[in-house]
Parts: structure tokens; sequence; C-alpha cells
């Protein structure tokens, strides 16, 4: 490991995380692609218990230790 790389933890809920190095391209997508993980349509994606938007994916910096979990979107009415 490189001194430019960072640490992410990426999990599936219910599921044991993996960490995995980032280095350069620090995106939730590139985090997913070395999880090998596929975010499914029926999930939404949190950084650090902050539920993030699928357009803030690409600008989203991802930082040293920071925990990524893909969860199940639950929708529900009034």
């Amino acid at each position: 490991m490189s001194s430019r790389d960072i640490i992410v933890k990426v999990y599936r809920a219910g599921s044991k995380g993996v960490e995995v190095a980032l280095n350069g391209d620090r995106t939730i997508d590139a985090a997913l692609k070395a999880a090998e993980l596929q975010m499914k349509s029926t999930e939404i994606v949190s950084v650090n218990g902050e539920e993030l938007d699928s357009d803030e994916f690409d600008s989203y910096t991802l930082e040293d230790g920071d925990r990524i979990v893909l969860v199940k979107n639950i929708e529900g009415g009034r």
C-alpha cells in the first residue's frame, strides 16, 4: 500500500464487510468495484451513516476509514 492509498470498508447490510484499498479514484463506484459488489436497484448507499443519492456517487470523495453500506431501500407511506 502506498502513502496515497486509503482503506474503506464496504458492507451489504446483514453481511460481513470487506476492506478495500483505493488509490486515485476514491468514489463510491470505485469502492463497490474494488469490493466486487454491484448495487441493486432496491438498495441505497450510506457513507458513515449518511444516505447518498446516486447522483452524488461521482462527486463524493471517500476518505480513509469511511464505511460504505448498501441497504435495502424501504419505502413507506404516510
